[in-house]
């Protein structure tokens, strides 16, 4: 089963593709220009090159499962977060209803369904996680959302927690979020699916996955 990483060039993207293709799975990252691709080969892992702003269809050719962990970045604008965190995901959710896609793996952000609390700095951020998050949960495609907290590059420990206390670091490693993010592809979702929250803590990853 083939799945298709859009966002394969990004940090969580490239550990995604770094550690599935250790793990012999049939990946293809979607970057968004030819200089991209050794980067990507270099990992193990067959690119496809395709804009997520523009056409992309011919991606999902052949493919089975969907991980979406693209994002605009920190530094563009409330019109980029749309066009990318918003739009991009909404396009990829409709492609992959038509292509009959068997999961589809989102990455949100802790407190997604808070947006407003976050006012102003990253309002349009969490807005538009809120909404690609409830697009996907009416869409009739299979589907896992995983909202990690504060992204850190500390080592993968291989348990996270899906509870916290308030006051508790809301932190996780991206290697977590990457090993959260194949175990959801290796389990069967659950019709309509589940949002898990993401940290770091002490529940093994491929428990909480079995």
């Amino acid at each position: 089963m083939r799945t298709l990483i859009i966002g394969a060039n990004g940090n969580i993207g490239q550990l995604v593709c770094r550690q599935g293709s250790a793990l012999g799975m049939d990946l293809l990252g979607m970057v968004r220009n030819t200089e991209q691709v050794s980067s990507l080969e270099k990992l193990g892992t067959r690119a496809v090159v395709a804009d997520l702003e523009g056409e992309f269809a011919q991606a999902f050719d052949g493919v089975s499962k969907v991980v979406f962990t693209a994002g605009s970045g920190g530094h563009t604008g409330a019109d980029k977060t749309l066009l990318v965190d918003l739009y991009g995901a909404v396009l990829a959710i409709e492609e992959s209803k038509r292509h009959g896609i068997e999961h589809f793996v989102m990455v949100s952000a802790l407190d997604a369904d808070h947006p407003l609390a976050h006012f102003p700095k990253i309002a349009p951020y969490m807005l538009a996680k809120k909404a690609a998050d409830d697009y996907l949960r009416v869409s009739e495609v299979p589907f896992t959302i995983l909202r990690p907290g504060l992204l850190t590059n500390n080592p993968g420990s291989g348990k996270v927690s899906t509870t916290f206390a308030s006051s508790s670091a809301k932190k996780i490693s991206r290697e977590n979020v990457a090993a959260c993010i194949l175990a959801a592809l290796a389990s069967t979702p659950a019709t309509p699916g589940r949002a898990l929250d993401l940290v770091d803590g002490d529940q093994s990853i491929k428990e909480l996955f079995r």
